[in-house]
């Protein structure tokens, strides 16, 4: 999702880049990797930022194996492909590696704890990361919806279609995150050639109820919208009841996001006209 709206906010900008899919480049195969990455490199490239993911949470918890291959083992391919190349290198990691059991939100000090696979693997690609390549840009993001992929807010709109009432948890905190947004902000910091780990989320935190709630006043709609506990979903992963991320680093480096309200009205408000 937040691929996509990178090379769009790069096109508006007339910035040039050269963007893969998993068909075309397959970040587990170093050799293929490390290929493109000089040829990039010899033709000006200055940054590569790594989109690809294994995101799967549920699935995640019978696949370890890929998982950390593409989480933890590709990450690394990418960032050594980058270092070898003299470029600058883009990670993005996620709040899935606490375990939510803080009060208030997670800092970029805060001691990692991840409660599930894809938490797990995600952490280790950051260790790996820097390991291959000290001088990256880490951005920790959390609760991502945007264009171009399944996300909580499409699945709500669509629920919404087929049901008069909705139940969604409300003891999940977090920090909702348009992709638009987050492009934004990581070339923002890259912009300022910020190196480490950053924090880059939605301004401001809500629940899962919370938001389905404002997906639902956004579109118009009459859906009743039911506050649960998560156990009332039983799932395979377990989830970090508090998600929330502060976002201090982030501002004093350059990148201010907006708040989560105005950007989820703006993605719903054009999810609607895609729709219509």
């Amino acid at each position: 999702m937040w691929g996509t709206a990178l090379t769009t906010l790069l096109a508006e900008e007339s910035e040039s880049c050269r963007a893969y899919s998993e068909a075309d480049l397959d970040i587990t195969d170093p050799s293929a990797l490390s290929q493109a990455v000089r040829q990039f490199a010899a033709e000006g490239g200055r940054i590569v930022i790594n989109a690809a993911a294994y995101t799967d949470v549920e699935r995640a918890e019978n696949d370890a194996e890929r998982v950390f291959l593409v989480n933890d083992r590709g990450a690394r391919n990418v960032a050594e492909a980058a270092a070898s190349a003299g470029l600058a290198h883009v990670y993005v990691s996620t709040d899935f590696i606490f375990d939510g059991t803080k009060t208030g939100p997670y800092t970029e000090d805060d001691t990692p704890n991840p409660i599930n696979v894809y938490g797990r693997s995600k952490l280790a690609g950051e260790k790996s990361v820097l390991d291959a390549c000290p001088g990256s840009l880490i951005v920790r993001t959390a609760w991502v919806y945007g264009p171009a992929g399944n996300n909580f807010p499409s699945k709500i709109l669509k629920l919404a279609r087929t049901h008069d009432v909705l139940q969604v948890v409300d003891d999940e905190v977090g920090c909702p995150t348009y992709t638009v947004d987050l492009a934004g902000g990581i070339l923002a910091l890259c912009s300022r050639g910020v190196s480490g780990v950053v924090n880059l989320t939605g301004s401001g935190a809500c629940s899962r109820f919370e938001m389905a709630g404002e997906v639902i006043a956004a579109a118009g709609l009459a859906t009743r919208v039911l506050p649960v506990p998560s156990d009332t979903f039983p799932t395979k992963a377990a989830r970090p009841h508090n998600s929330v991320l502060d976002l201090s680093k982030a501002r004093s480096l350059g990148a201010t996001m907006p708040a989560w309200q105005d950007s989820l009205r703006s993605y719903v408000k054009q999810y609607l006209v895609n729709a219509a």
